[in-house]
């Protein structure tokens, strides 16, 4: 039997190496001779084991400055999606927060989704990226103008996908309630060899895209009241606002290595995570350190954290709730071993396994992948 074509998709390769990447190299790992379909990359964040990998892009990467200023291109982006010749393609794999899933597979073709989330700009949070962005009434007008046309292409191309796959109880959610479809639950590859308990320093930790969503300026706020030392690694566009709101016992370090990333995520106190996101992977990294997490009770955190056991969850994004559950935290007896013992079920290679066996079945097999 004929050994069966596969294309890996992807929405844009551009602004950093995160979440959405690393589906996108362990896919690579998996099927190295087959190619990768986008709408625009920079070369420059490829990592080198993966600069051999033929990467095709679509018609926005000739337009000036694309690479740069690829999100002024979003309305193209589904465009330019469909637009990519993928009929050759026995099995079709998306790693879709965006545009990705838009891509036309053949009649017969197997398309499989990794779904991080329905875009959140275009649906429940339109209106809190509206706010953040502080657009005025004719710019609310046009932004909510092209949301529109996006929110009915996106439903659409959700009718291409033969199989979703979602990072999170969360996320599956989220595709059941703006696309009509079940999905099944893959976590995304977590580094959990990476990551190892050294010790406990006196200080709290987070870490990522300062961004306005995440909740760091909540955290500067509750940490300033409580006087308890809280470092943050990352930079952002927060970043300037947030290092200027902070009392003395709240250090913001800016981008920093891998290797200082390790070493605070390994002798912290605990990981603060007070945003709601799809899944968070840098939580399910704490917890491989052994670290307890506070986080919100909502999103990914309710698939990550054990309250109570790897953490605690708090109920309210407010200075007065975390302050709780921080103090709470300090007051548990945590059994570091367990904690990075039980993030083990978020490990890249378990994720790897899973995927390999999806695409290569064409199906779902609960029984089967329980035992992989």
């Amino acid at each position: 039997m004929q050994k069966a074509k596969l294309a890996i998709v992807s929405d844009q390769i551009c602004g950093g190496i995160g979440g959405a990447e690393s589906i996108l190299f362990c896919a690579i790992d998996l099927f190295p001779d087959s190619p990768v379909y986008t709408t625009v990359y920079n070369p420059e964040i490829i990592p080198g084991q993966y600069k051999n990998t033929k990467i095709i892009p679509g018609f926005i990467q000739k337009l000036p400055l694309a690479k740069k200023f690829y999100k002024a291109y979003l309305p193209l982006m589904p465009l330019a999606m469909e637009y990519l010749n993928l009929q050759e393609y026995d099995v079709i794999f998306s790693s879709h927060h965006s545009v990705a899933k838009s891509v036309i597979p053949r009649p017969d073709a197997f398309h499989v989704c990794y779904c991080h989330s329905p875009a959140r700009y275009i649906w429940d949070l339109f209106w809190t990226y509206s706010k953040l962005n502080n657009f005025n009434k004719l710019s609310k007008i046009a932004i909510t103008a092209i949301s529109q046309y996006l929110r009915v292409l996106d439903v659409t191309s959700s009718n291409r996908v033969d199989l979703f796959l979602a990072n999170s109880t969360y996320t599956a959610a989220r595709i059941k309630k703006f696309y009509g479809r079940e999905s099944h639950i893959l976590h995304p590859p977590v580094d959990t060899d990476k990551f190892n308990y050294e010790g406990e320093g006196d200080y709290f930790f987070m870490a990522g895209r300062l961004v306005a969503y995440k909740g760091f300026e909540l955290a500067v706020e509750a940490f300033n009241e409580s006087g308890k030392r809280l470092i943050i690694a990352g930079t952002g566009t927060e970043y300037q606002k947030l290092k200027a709101k902070a009392n003395k016992n709240v250090k913001l370090v800016g981008k920093i290595s891998d290797e200082e990333l390790v070493k605070y995520m390994n002798n912290c106190k605990g990981f603060i995570f007070p945003g709601k996101e799809d899944f968070g992977i840098v939580m399910a990294e704490a917890q491989a350190a052994g670290k307890p997490v506070i986080a919100f009770n909502q999103g990914g955190s309710c698939d990550i954290v054990l309250n109570n056991e790897t953490g605690i969850l708090f109920e309210e994004q407010s200075v007065e709730s975390l302050n709780k559950a921080v103090l709470q935290s300090e007051k548990m007896p945590w059994n570091n071993k367990f904690i990075s013992k039980r993030s083990e079920i978020f490990d890249k290679n378990l994720f790897k396994t899973g995927l390999k066996f999806i695409l290569e079945n064409k199906s779902i097999d609960e029984k089967k992948l329980a035992v992989l």
